[in-house]
């Protein structure tokens, strides 16, 4: 099957995970530079480290990236992120789908449900 308008592939993904355009943009930039640090992707993206590391927070929180330490000969450590397995990566996104779908329904039959009740009264006081 050939899918057609990545950018609305992306789309549908922004809104099922809840994530900001942002927020898809420095995963799909670690999809591309795996493993990553703060600093790489900052550069890449052209963005201030403040910005990417938020991102990649609420990116660990949706269980879409892992972060990983490294530590430093010099002393220290440094935090790497990557993207999780792609077999995970399909689950959540099959459920974040499926839920995000579900949500969509749910609020179109209570738009439905109030446009049915405004037209009932509006047949009731003719």
């Amino acid at each position: 099957m050939e899918v057609k308008c990545d950018e609305h592939i992306r789309c549908i993904l922004k809104c099922a995970f809840d994530v900001s355009c942002f927020e898809m943009e420095v995963y799909l930039a670690l999809l591309k530079k795996n493993p990553a640090t703060v600093d790489e992707l900052a550069e890449v993206l052209e963005k201030d480290k403040s910005t990417v590391y938020k991102s990649l927070q609420k990116l660990l929180e949706k269980g879409l990236v892992v972060r990983d330490y490294r530590i430093l000969r010099s002393g220290g450590y440094r935090y790497l992120y990557r993207p999780v397995q792609f077999e995970d990566f399909k689950v959540k996104m099959m459920k974040a789908i499926e839920q995000w779908a579900k949500s969509l329904t749910e609020f179109l039959h209570s738009i439905e449900s109030f446009e049915k009740e405004k037209f009932e009264n509006l047949i009731l006081k003719a």
